[in-house]
């Protein structure tokens, strides 16, 4: 009798819910999650999931007041607590569904840039790395833009001949062609009937120092007046984006771009970063005026939400997933040692994309950037 009652009180303590949670996936809501490898606060503490990271649960279980989640990284189960045991709990934030997002235990801010009064925005399809700075409102706003160069595995870049004739027409036929034509008795109706399914046309007026973007829908030119464009200034359409300096057509094509995931693969990384360590002579990069090198940024890649990725599809293990977000937390340079890959950098050495995954800028422009950002300067990436 006595161990039908405790069988019962067991029952009423920890109940499976019937239904299955293997269709849902549910975002992380809060700062962090503690994440356990048993439904009960004092079982071990595995790792630490953060906001904005993925899981998909496949079962639920009532124990006491509190409803866990069970879900599976790599055939390993493991717990978190899906909602707080109270209604005064704060530490839901900004979450879309408070019934279904996992809470918070703690206050940890795990990946978030100490902005300061300066952030680094880079843009990988146009190619550039801009400052921003808070202005007296605390709001940031442009400061300057550099262009700069990225890996290998980054889009591809094409430089065309230099341009000889005053009027050029250069072809985006969309599936990373192009074609340039520079004969002055064939102009816009005959670059039109060239570029058959294609995206665009871009006239060069070398008298005027302009670009005209004709746009095409279904192979005939968009009625819309075309928009112009001074030379240096980058024009993005679809996948392509083109500029003309030095009496070229610089052509980037960005329909494979990858964000970085794993050793060697060539990728610059995309997401939000800081700025880790500095090195203070980098072999990439010259100081133009002393002839000396230039020092570097190492960024803060693997992130917390790179290590996830790794962890679940197989990439770092679990030990590696929590060194790597407890540097993190900590505002350290992560551990460069896993399969996730390693060395990131913002340096000198010129902005062609030459580079194994790092961030490259004209030498000039590099020794600039030193005078304004400081260890922890916030990089996002996108």
């Amino acid at each position: 009798m006595k161990k039908l009652f405790l069988l019962i009180i067991f029952l009423a303590a920890a109940v499976v819910w019937p239904h299955s949670a293997s269709a849902e996936t549910l975002m992380v809501a809060v700062d962090n999650v503690t994440v356990h490898d048993e439904p009960n606060l004092y079982s071990d503490v595995r790792f630490q999931l953060y906001r904005g990271m993925e899981i998909s649960p496949d079962d639920r279980l009532l124990n006491g007041s509190r409803s866990w989640l069970r879900f599976d990284v790599r055939g390993h189960k493991y717990w978190v607590v899906e909602r707080p045991d109270d209604s005064n709990n704060n530490s839901i934030d900004n979450a879309t569904d408070n019934a279904t997002a996992p809470y918070l235990s703690g206050r940890v801010k795990f990946d978030a840039c100490v902005f300061g009064d300066k952030k680094i925005v880079v843009n990988k399809k146009l190619r550039t790395l801009s400052v921003l700075v808070k202005n007296d409102n605390g709001t940031l706003e442009l400061r300057k833009s550099y262009s700069i160069g990225l890996g290998k595995g980054s889009g591809l870049r094409i430089l065309t001949r230099e341009i000889t004739r005053p009027f050029a027409y250069l072809i985006l036929k969309g599936n990373k062609k192009y074609e340039l034509i520079e004969n002055k008795n064939e102009g816009l109706d005959f670059a039109v009937s060239k570029a058959t399914g294609g995206e665009a046309v871009i006239a060069l007026d070398k008298a005027a120092h302009t670009l005209a973007l004709y746009r095409l829908v279904k192979g005939r030119l968009d009625s819309n007046e075309p928009p112009t464009y001074a030379y240096e200034e980058k024009i993005v359409v679809g996948d392509y984006v083109v500029e003309f300096t030095d009496g070229k057509f610089d052509i980037i094509i960005n329909k494979d771009t990858l964000p970085k995931s794993k050793r060697f693969d060539r990728h610059t990384p995309e997401g939000t970063y800081y700025v880790a360590r500095i090195n203070p002579a980098s072999r990439f990069g010259c100081d133009p005026d002393t002839h000396r090198s230039l020092p570097s940024f190492y960024l803060s890649y693997p992130n917390a939400f790179d290590a996830w990725d790794g962890l679940r599809y197989g990439m770092i293990s679990l030990a590696d997933y929590n060194r790597i977000t407890s540097a993190i937390s900590q505002m350290r340079l992560p551990p460069q040692d896993t399969a996730m890959g390693n060395l990131i950098m913002i340096h000198g050495g010129g902005d062609d994309d030459w580079t194994a995954g790092c961030i490259a800028l004209e030498d000039e422009d590099m020794k600039e950037l030193l005078d304004t950002v400081a260890l922890h300067t916030c990089v996002e990436i996108k």
